[in-house]
């Protein structure tokens, strides 16, 4: 079986198992108000700005976008049915039938803003050059491609890389960057999580999380060959597409 075979199949086990969604609305938990002010600074300044999130889960990401204003937002997912109550919202939500990178090749230079929080992970490491080179082309020139991901410099690399059978690659700052620049971005920047956080419990959880990623950066720089100066749980990633030519091709799947 095909990695990404592997992973598809992984996915439509897990949705047969789990009953489908027929809440009327977004999770109660889902950290809309946070989410807002967080990206808030990330976001294209007109409000018009065409927006996808890939692999928009319970779709809090496109949530905190329309509390914000923003008018043309769409999601891809595997299967974006199993959400009924996004079917009510003003999003454009797609199917993604085989793999993201297939999705996105029929989109050429269609957005302005690309969000993927937890989902580059689960690309099987040789087909990472296909997905980010489709990234890169489905961006208009100047547009902004975050990603979130599971920092393998982090305290807990291990369980964060191994808690699910469907995670196929590990990031650290310095990969994560290289297969960025490689793919034809510029501009590209990590980012501290909950930099931008305001509300009570995110400082207090920061200030907590505080002794064990310093523990982490001791290590890194006594043993480690850590280049990205990052050693939170997560990775947080921008980066832009400018005017060099998509390297997008089949022969890379």
């Amino acid at each position: 079986m095909k990695p990404e075979a592997f992973i598809a199949e992984v996915y439509r086990r897990m949705a047969l198992r789990t009953p489908s969604d027929k809440r009327e609305t977004i999770p109660p938990e889902s950290p809309i108000d946070g989410v807002a002010r967080e990206y808030e600074h990330f976001l294209p300044h007109e409000k018009d700005a065409a927006i996808l999130d890939v692999g928009f889960g319970d779709g809090w990401f496109m949530a905190a976008c329309l509390k914000l204003g923003y008018t043309n937002i769409s999601g891809a997912e595997f299967a974006p049915e199993r959400k009924r109550y996004l079917q009510h919202w003003n999003v454009k939500l797609h199917e993604i039938e085989n793999d993201i990178g297939e999705f996105l090749a029929v989109h050429p230079a269609e957005f302005d803003f690309i969000h993927m929080s937890h989902v580059i992970e689960h690309i099987p490491k040789y087909s990472l050059l296909w997905i980010g080179d489709a990234l890169y082309q489905a961006l208009k020139v100047g547009g902004t491609l975050f990603l979130r991901t599971p920092n393998m410099e982090g305290p807990c690399a291990n369980s964060s890389l191994y808690v699910t059978l469907s995670h196929e690659y590990g990031f650290a700052g310095a990969n994560l960057t290289s297969l960025l620049s490689i793919c034809g971005f510029d501009d590209i920047h990590l980012h501290n999580p909950g930099s931008r956080s305001r509300g009570v419990r995110q400082r207090l959880g920061k200030a907590v999380r505080w002794p064990f990623i310093q523990e982490r950066r001791i290590r890194n720089r006594l043993f480690g060959a850590n280049s990205g100066g990052q050693f939170d749980g997560e990775l947080i990633a921008t980066a832009r597409r400018g005017e060099f030519p998509p390297f997008f091709d089949e022969r890379y799947r």
